[in-house]
Parts: structure tokens; sequence; C-alpha cells
């Protein structure tokens, strides 16, 4: 369905496309939620994600640019054949496990640094580690592993020790998914220029 306008406070973008979505699944993690926010609609603003102070700030007069610090890491532009909207934010890291730079998508309801297929990570992807079972926002419930704890470099910016989880069984669909898995943290995210600030100061 086509929305006429949907609007934050006093931040309002016109004639959105809405999906309507069951969120019976969503709810049973205890989450008074309406409906998600998704990137037809913040990609008119620049954005600052504050998990610290569980606050989201909007602009869209770039005043709030010059004031947020730190490197600024480049958005992956999504490849041809990639099915993964054009406003994704995706950004490229490496891990201690891996040679090749991977493709993580910046998604602030993630409850942790995932990955989607293990494989991608040559140097552990043998090991046998215990799992447990959650659920997605499908509701289906899968068995889930944590990795052995990652150092992670994302430009000139370096985290040691970050714990990621993967599916037990790798996902089979995650070759035709654009990115390798997800990760979450306070973010900047300029979506005129295509640059995320982490950890912005």
């Amino acid at each position: 369905m086509q929305l006429d306008q949907l609007a934050i406070g006093a931040h309002a973008v016109a004639h959105l496309e809405a999906v309507v979505y069951n969120l019976q699944n969503l709810k049973s993690f205890d989450l008074h939620l309406r409906g998600v926010l998704g990137e037809d609609f913040l990609q008119h603003f620049d954005m600052l994600i504050d998990n610290a102070h569980k606050m989201l700030c909007l602009d869209e007069s770039s005043a709030m640019r010059p004031d947020i610090k730190g490197p600024h890491i480049a958005l992956v532009t999504p490849m041809d054949g990639d099915d993964i909207p054009p406003n994704s934010l995706i950004i490229p890291i490496h891990l201690s496990g891996s040679s090749q730079p991977l493709r993580l998508k910046l998604d602030s309801g993630a409850n942790a640094p995932f990955l989607y297929n293990a494989s991608k990570l040559p140097a552990i992807a043998h090991l046998r580690v215990s799992s447990f079972h959650g659920g997605g926002a499908d509701g289906a419930q899968r068995s889930i592993m944590a990795l052995p704890p990652q150092d992670m470099k994302i430009g000139s910016l370096e985290f040691a020790k970050v714990p990621f989880f993967t599916l037990a069984s790798g996902d089979p669909n995650s070759s035709s998914l654009g990115f390798d898995g997800l990760l979450t943290m306070g973010v900047f995210i300029c979506h005129s220029d295509h640059f995320a600030i982490l950890e912005p100061r």
C-alpha cells in the first residue's frame, strides 16, 4: 500500500510504499511494535543511532554532520545481481579468521554481530562448538553457535575479540543476499555522501 505521508516529529516523507506484515513473531520478544521503519524513509536524512542512550536523531539540514567526529567508512555500493535494495547500509570488514573482506549490513535490530555462513572464515569453519536454539523475526527456531571471538578491522578502526554468532548449519541462501551477515553498533549515517561513522564522537 502507499502512504500519503509518514512522519516522525517534524520529519516527514510523502508517498512511501508500505508492506503490511504480521508482527506477531516480534511480539513474542515482548516488544511493543506497530511496525518497522525502513531505509526508504531513513535515506532522506542524516541519521545518528545512539544505542547507549537509546536515541535516534534525524537531520535533513546537514547541520548535525560537522559535529560528528570519527573516520568515514564508505558504504558498499550493491553489485549487479545483488538481491538487496540500493540504499542498504553495508560496510566492508576484515576478521582475523578470514583473508578476504566480508560485507556486513548495519542492522540496529540485531542483538549481536552475526555471520550467515561460517565457511566465510576458513580457519574456524570446521570447529566443533556447542550450539543453542534461537528464533528470528519469522518465528522459526534455528540452531545457532558462538564463534571464537574475532579481531575486526573496519577502515582504520580496530576492534579486539568481537563475539560473532552463526547458524550451525549455515544458510544455503546467503550467497544470494549480497552481504555476509549483520553488525550492530552506534553509528552515524550520511546517506547523501554514502558513508558511515562508527562509534561517533
